[in-house]
């Protein structure tokens, strides 16, 4: 159906008109509610509208400066030497780097040149044998073939002749070259079978109460200390974590008991050992440390209240790559390829 021409004409005035007189009403409302807003009062029970508000602005006064204060002397006196905090001596704190495996495929000596030299007694952290038992220097037997062991005994030699304080680090129990020419040292499944436990990457792990361990251990560090290193880490100081092994005791007694015959049977001499493990890790007197790395410098003090030992400023080493400062306060040593 079709309107007419009269019809449309009138439909389109008639829209014409609305439109002007909302046009008109919206100016109308904003007008009157910026005006309003003036009178706006927003109290506890809401906003009101409160015409009696004045608001014409207050004439002031003008400003004056404060009355001078009192002037106060500050006395302090010096306290003797003997009564002041000694602060901890900076030679007991190892500082240095570390020389990662990868470093190791390239040429260590350059990156330390590249840094202009070390300073004597900077710490100096370097590994020399892979997590599947092979040493990376031909002083061992069972080396390992994605090292040059050439390039590593001439590296070796030059840190000996050094001034640097030079660190051995290696894992110890989980060690599957020894393991398998010495299958009575190493930890066996509970299948009553008597064969090794293998992890997921077909490794083999050593018993620590095993006397054969003990001294497997401490023919290495004794090595390792006659080439020049100052201190071994020991990593993987620990059980594997699995329920499938055929070991009855308490493991923590267990880990404890063979850190304590180390660190007893280099007692005396100037070495120390250390382990890279959790902060609670059961650290024994004498010359040890506990090798802490990738921790950040926020959780130091839960390490501060979970770790045994006794003098914190020489016993914790922090491996880490962060410029903290706070790392400082202990041992810390950085990436030398940084």
């Amino acid at each position: 159906m079709s309107l007419s021409y009269r019809s449309r004409r009138r439909i389109k005035r008639t829209l014409t008109a609305l439109g002007v007189l909302a046009l008109i009403a919206l100016v109308v409302w904003l007008i009157w509610l910026i005006w309003v807003g003036r009178y706006i009062v927003y109290a506890s029970e809401g906003a009101k509208l409160d015409f009696s508000i004045d608001l014409t602005f207050p004439s002031g006064a003008p400003a004056t400066a404060p009355p001078p204060a009192e002037t106060v002397d500050i006395r302090f006196e010096l306290l003797p030497t003997e009564e002041t905090t000694p602060v901890t001596d900076l030679h007991d704190r190892l500082r240095g780097f570390y020389i990662n495996v990868g470093d190791l495929k390239e040429d260590p000596t350059a990156l330390i040149s590249r840094r202009g030299g070390l300073a004597p007694g900077t710490a100096v952290l370097l590994d020399v044998k892979d997590h599947t038992g092979c040493f990376f220097s031909s002083d061992h037997s069972g080396t390992a073939a994605s090292v040059d062991t050439d390039a590593m005994d001439s590296l070796i030699a030059w840190l000996a002749e050094s001034d640097l304080y030079t660190i051995a680090r290696l894992p110890a129990l989980r060690d599957r070259t020894y393991a398998l020419s010495h299958t009575e040292d190493g930890l066996a499944k509970d299948d009553g079978t008597g064969h090794l436990w293998a992890d997921d990457d077909g490794h083999f792990w050593l018993d620590p109460t095993s006397e054969g361990t003990v001294d497997h251990l401490t023919e290495v560090v004794q090595e390792l200390h006659d080439l020049g290193f100052r201190e071994v880490v020991f990593t993987r100081f620990s059980f594997p974590e699995t329920d499938e092994l055929a070991f009855d005791g308490d493991r923590i007694e267990a880990i404890t008991s063979a850190a304590a015959a180390l660190c007893d049977r280099f007692a005396g001499e100037d070495l120390w050992i250390s382990f890279e493990a959790e902060a609670d890790f059961p650290l024994p007197t004498g010359n040890a440390r506990l090798c802490l790395r990738d921790v950040p410098a926020s959780q130091i003090h839960q390490i501060l209240e979970l770790t045994t030992a006794t003098d914190p400023a020489k016993q914790l080493l922090f491996l880490t790559d962060s410029p903290d400062t706070r790392y400082d306060q202990y041992g810390v040593l950085r990436s030398l390829s940084q």
